[in-house]
């Protein structure tokens, strides 16, 4: 076990540097994965919408102090002074989106049936801006409807009415639908080991594969007793034996991060996805060391395999907002099938889904072929070299 005992003690003496770097990625993968949660949990929450107003009376009626106690509880009501230049200044500053200006004359105007002669002032790119045109019309079309239906009733009537129906609140719930709802920071977190994954696993695999790319070294091995298949495997060993580290290590830290972590079935469908994701990813370490030469362009490719995928195949960005012929391009990377199988096992509900075994099944002859594609590049590159 010569190969393997060399590779491990040059792992351990490069185990400052491959820390360091594992804090940088676990950090980033946990900013991004608490990030994410969060925004989730915004996107999966309704709220009403209430956007700064500045209101200004020019008559007092029972019509115009209902409508801006109307007004207050949808909208945020901003005191500005009425001047021309004040008005402009925090329009332009976003102080208020919305300026309604009722003049006099406005009550005698609506009870006679004549258009509604209300005087607004917008900010032009401030989509939220509708929700206050609703209110507005909510309003006095409720009122306008009962005036209409009711011509006996008094104003007062028709006002109370007017606010009775718009009192009432239709109940918002945000359903989840194919499974149960998902564990967001879970899913995250294990979408996210993917780029964090890939960027230590083929890093940790520059420092072995150049090792034994040294000149001296290279030549004593070659006239040693070991056989070549032999000092194939042990290199291998030395790399299954840091990726299991480093899979235990992720997974480890996601219980020690996450104070609502249970062991539950979910998590042990994506902690196994997660060991394939290794594999996997160990043999794409094992072909890029294999192929390259310089640790610089091991690093640059590191990146490439790392955040490319991570872009297109739905770490980064939802697969739901990804265009199909970005989607197409994402189906011939791995990544795409171990996030595809992370989303189908956070909505798992009661049954199983076979579609998360076969996404991972896809996974690990992604894996295989690797390494089938390392040794057969291993072997021309002897061949070539003793030519």
């Amino acid at each position: 076990m010569q190969v393997f005992n060399v590779s491990m003690k040059v792992l351990k003496r490069n185990a400052p540097s491959i820390l360091i770097y594992l804090g940088i990625f676990l950090g980033l993968s946990l900013l991004f994965a608490s990030n994410s949660s969060e925004q989730e949990a915004e996107y999966a929450s309704f709220e009403t919408v209430k956007t700064p107003v500045a209101l200004f009376l020019e008559e007092d009626t029972p019509l115009t102090r209902s409508f801006e106690e109307y007004l207050q509880e949808n909208a945020y009501l901003v005191t500005v002074k009425d001047e021309e230049k004040t008005l402009a200044d925090a329009l332009y500053f976003r102080i208020v989106t919305y300026v309604i200006r009722i003049p006099e004359g406005f009550t005698d105007s609506f009870l006679n049936g004549e258009p509604l002669p209300i005087v607004k002032e917008t900010l032009p790119d401030a989509i939220t801006n509708i929700y206050t045109d609703l209110s507005i019309e909510n309003f006095f079309n409720t009122a306008r409807v009962y005036r209409e239906s009711l011509p006996d009733a008094s104003l007062p009537e028709v006002l109370e009415k007017t606010v009775s129906t718009l009192s009432v609140k239709t109940p918002v719930k945000v359903e989840t639908y194919g499974g149960e709802k998902p564990s967001s920071y879970t899913r995250f977190y294990y979408n996210y080991m993917s780029y964090s994954m890939v960027s230590i696993l083929v890093l940790g695999t520059s420092i072995i594969m150049l090792l034994w790319r040294d000149l001296p070294l290279r030549r004593r091995t070659e006239i040693s007793p070991l056989k070549k298949s032999s000092i194939q495997l042990q290199k291998v060993l030395s790399l299954g034996v840091f990726t299991l580290l480093t899979f235990m290590l992720l997974n480890v830290f996601y219980f020690l991060v996450n104070r609502n972590a249970v062991l539950d079935d979910k998590t042990l469908l994506h902690m196994g996805n997660s060991f394939i994701l290794a594999f996997t990813s160990m043999g794409m370490s094992f072909l890029v060391g294999t192929l390259l030469k310089s640790r610089n362009a091991i690093t640059a490719v590191s990146n490439v395999v790392s955040l490319g995928p991570s872009f297109i195949s739905g770490v980064f960005v939802p697969q739901a907002l990804l265009g199909e012929g970005v989607l197409t391009l994402a189906r011939v990377t791995p990544t795409y099938y171990y996030v595809t199988a992370n989303e189908l096992i956070a909505t798992l509900g009661s049954t199983m889904n076979p579609d998360i075994y076969i996404h991972m099944l896809v996974l690990a002859a992604f894996g295989v072929l690797f390494f089938l594609l390392a040794f057969y590049f291993g072997q021309r590159h002897k061949i070539a070299r003793s030519v």
